[in-house]
């Protein structure tokens, strides 16, 4: 009970970061193009955990190949390039408020990748009742305008799809490897596919506009990509995906209060009634069963 408690405050928290993450990468575009703020900011996280690995293991620990160098491949391609490119991309052609709500989408995948297909994680009826509240939640916010959807709407839906499988392989990574290590090789790996990908279909940023997003980058890359991925690793090393992921329902409400005093986006009436559906959701996928032993990290 203690590990799961644990988890949770690890996972919260990481929302708590996190949750300023499509803010912080809407105001770097104004300076730098989506591929270019992804891959620079993934690779100022790279140059963070560099630093926590040399002082914790010794530099010479950042050129041992990792134990778990399979999995941590494998949650590179899928989180750190497939995930944070579409992301990067659609939050272009969305709002901060409707890129955090549907973000949520990705407990559904959760479950239905997870779940339902791989049966990685053990599955209840209360629990497949809290994911369609969770999905319930963010088609009310969203259906009412469904004929104005934007392009960059479906591709933050796409990028949710890889986040499980992402996250499944770097829960199997923790088991070998510290948060650190996983996260240093995820940030230099994908940082630097990232900056291919940038360089072959953006043009490279003026000397200008790097300096004007510095501090965007640098808080997306330590902070977001940084400290709040080393807690969310530590959360889901002691409770399972599923539920993790049910927890970040709690972001769209930090994610629409920057967002309102930060990019002048209203809240909207759909968005204010989605969110006890999300609510209701969390409660449903995180109360504990009774009689039923809890399992942390599987």
């Amino acid at each position: 009970m203690l590990e799961r408690r644990r988890g949770e405050i690890a996972v919260l928290l990481s929302c708590l970061l996190g949750s300023v993450f499509p803010v912080i990468a809407i105001l770097s575009f104004s300076a730098v193009s989506p591929l270019f703020s992804a891959a620079l900011s993934t690779l100022v996280a790279a140059a963070f955990f560099a630093a926590l690995v040399a002082r914790r293991c010794g530099a010479a620990a950042l050129l041992r190949r990792p134990a778990a160098w399979q999995d941590i491949l494998l949650t590179s391609l899928y989180i750190g390039v497939a995930f944070h490119s579409l992301f990067f991309i659609g939050l272009r052609f969305t709002t901060a408020g409707n890129a955090a709500i549907l973000l949520l989408l990705e407990v559904f995948f959760s479950f239905l990748i997870l779940g339902l297909i791989l049966r990685h994680e053990p599955m209840r009826p209360r629990q497949l009742l809290g994911a369609f509240l969770m999905v319930a939640g963010a088609a009310v916010v969203l259906l009412p305008n469904v004929s104005g959807l934007r392009w960059g709407d479906f591709l933050v839906v796409l990028a949710t799809a890889f986040g499980p499988l992402g996250n499944k392989h770097a829960q199997a990574a923790r088991k070998s490897s510290t948060a650190e290590e996983i996260m240093f090789w995820r940030s230099m790996i994908s940082g630097c596919v990232l900056l291919v990908l940038a360089c072959g279909f953006e043009s490279w940023p003026s000397g200008a506009g790097l300096c004007d997003s510095f501090w965007y980058l640098a808080v997306n890359g330590v902070l977001i990509f940084g400290l709040s991925k080393i807690l969310w690793i530590e959360g889901i090393h002691l409770i399972p995906i599923t539920i993790a992921i049910s927890l970040l329902s709690v972001s769209p409400v930090f994610t629409l209060a920057a967002a309102y005093f930060a990019l002048e986006e209203p809240v909207t009436v759909f968005q204010v009634c989605g969110l006890p559906f999300l609510g209701a959701g969390v409660i449903m996928l995180t109360k504990k069963t009774a009689g039923l032993p809890v399992e942390a990290g599987l």
